[in-house]
């Protein structure tokens, strides 16, 4: 079911009707644009065919899902979104919109079906978008779908232990493999930071995590 639902999401489309084509459509824990993103992984194409085959398969042509998601515009837009492109492939998928507040309570206990919410805002090293969100090991609050897959613990430590980032990619690789398969995360896409600043300003670096870093900072 979950490789169907996967098939009938269309990211480029998801894109661009929520975000106006500003973020970056994915389906790893790390952009496309990024070095470690697996490129042999790359995004699927949408295929309502072979997700109704898929569902047909299983014996649940018409699936009722119910999804918690963070009541708020952009959330509720993306699931409204997704809702109706799954609706194509046979699903219904009922929205719950619940608050910030008891929707992260709901997350540890492993209280709902399915959830969306405002994803993770990302940090400059690949370890620190996956490990904690699929490790046997990482906290409920953060692998809230109590994902364990000793393969995939494997691979995670070897990938901090890895010097080289082609050997670390190597692990990733694996992890990608299992991960894309068990979608325990359905990843689906990746917030772009959009920065205004005056040109009296020098010396500011974007990078990937969001975070400001006043270190060589200029205002002339």
């Amino acid at each position: 079911m979950r490789q169907a639902l996967d098939l009938s999401i269309d990211r480029t489309a998801l894109n661009q009707v929520v975000f106006n084509g500003e973020f970056e459509p994915g389906n790893q824990w790390v952009a496309p644009s990024n070095p470690y993103y697996i490129k042999q992984f790359p995004i699927p194409a949408p295929d309502v065919t072979r997700a109704k085959a898929l569902l047909a398969a299983a014996g649940t042509p018409n699936p009722v899902v119910v999804v918690n998601v963070v009541n708020s515009p952009e959330i509720l837009q993306v699931a409204q979104v997704t809702q109706a492109m799954a609706k194509e492939s046979g699903f219904d998928i009922r929205i719950q919109a619940i608050e910030f507040a008891s929707w992260l309570q709901l997350l540890p206990k492993g209280d709902f079906e399915s959830s969306l919410g405002p994803g993770w805002s990302g940090r400059s090293d690949p370890d620190g978008n996956i490990y904690n969100f699929v490790s046997c090991k990482a906290p409920p609050a953060l692998n809230s779908t109590h994902y364990c897959n000793p393969n995939v613990d494997r691979e995670l430590d070897a990938a901090r232990t890895a010097a080289a980032p082609d050997d670390r990619l190597a692990h990733y690789r694996k992890v990608a493999d299992h991960i894309l398969n068990d979608r325990p995360i359905i990843y689906l896409y990746h917030p772009k930071w959009l920065w205004a600043f005056t040109s009296k300003l020098t010396g500011f670096t974007p990078l990937p995590d969001g975070l400001i870093r006043p270190q060589g900072l200029q205002l002339q």
